[in-house]
């Protein structure tokens, strides 16, 4: 199964929002120089966050998934970079997004974060199958 990723609005939103909140708090409660100091670190590591897992505009970002049998995974990044792993056992799977770890010789351990809006209803379905049981059923191929 092959899989193009797109940039999520959905994880881009909920990330400033979390970001722009966290460094508000900071900025209001601690005193000026390090409150104002700590909110822009903050800032800066909300915008780093969302270029490069919400927006994938990052080199170093997933670009296109190949998942196959027994957990195997080929994942190339933005910048062209090939990636061969497999999926380790520690994965989330929910409505809303997967997540997996994957682990290998050239990897050594990268977390792929995928949201629901990330690719096409039937894909993401599909995918979810496969971080549960290792691989897609014929019926779930044939109905997407």
């Amino acid at each position: 199964m092959r899989v193009e990723l797109r940039a999520s609005p959905v994880l881009t939103l909920l990330t400033i929002t979390a970001c722009a909140s966290a460094a508000g708090v900071l900025f209001w409660v601690l005193p000026l120089p390090a409150g104002a100091g700590c909110g822009l670190l903050l800032a800066w590591a909300g915008f780093r966050a969302v270029r490069e897992q919400a927006l994938l505009n990052a080199g170093s970002a997933p670009h296109v998934l190949e998942l196959g049998q027994d957990a195997e995974v080929a994942l190339r990044l933005r910048c062209g970079t090939q990636l061969r792993g497999h999926a380790t056992e520690r994965r989330y799977v929910s409505r809303w997004l997967v997540v997996l770890t994957l682990a290998g010789p050239g990897v050594m351990q990268r977390t792929i974060l995928v949201a629901r809006d990330m690719l096409a209803a039937g894909e993401f379905r599909q995918m979810r199958l496969w971080a549960l049981w290792g691989c897609v059923p014929e019926s779930a191929r044939a109905g997407s």
